[in-house]
């Protein structure tokens, strides 16, 4: 991975590119200012791309952790409609809201050693919520 956070988006073309890229990008280069993966034990990187995509049925969702490379990749969903009705800053707050949802709820399964996925949600938390991205997610 190029950086400890990668962020990036697969979008429709209708997607505006203040939700596709500068969205993604101010998300991207918060993480990498404010939060140093290694405080939080053995990860390399983290790497999320967010799918706003028509096709419902064309990128599954996904969540894996790589062992060796000692890296978190995921590929989440969010929802075209919601997306297209919605403002860049509302599709911001969703972006912030849905890495939080998705870390705190697939990091549990995972069991990653060496890794306290607890408190570097809870700091991603925060760091979003001093943003404004979003109110407080519930662990």
């Amino acid at each position: 991975m190029r950086d400890p956070f990668v962020v990036s988006s697969i979008s429709w073309r209708e997607v505006p590119l203040e939700v596709a890229i500068d969205n993604v990008v101010s998300i991207e280069e918060l993480l990498k200012a404010k939060i140093q993966l290694s405080d939080y034990g053995d990860i390399a990187g983290v790497a999320f791309i967010y799918v706003i995509e028509q096709e419902e049925d064309f990128y599954q969702d996904g969540f894996s952790y790589r062992p060796k490379l000692k890296e978190i990749h995921t590929q989440i969903r969010l929802s075209y409609h919601e997306v297209q009705k919605s403002t860049p800053q509302e599709v911001l707050h969703m972006m912030a809201a849905k890495y939080i949802e998705t870390m705190q709820q697939w990091l549990p399964k995972k069991k990653i050693a060496n890794f306290d996925w607890k408190r570097f949600v809870k700091d991603v938390q925060d760091v979003f919520e001093q943003q404004g991205w979003l109110a407080a997610v519930e662990a």
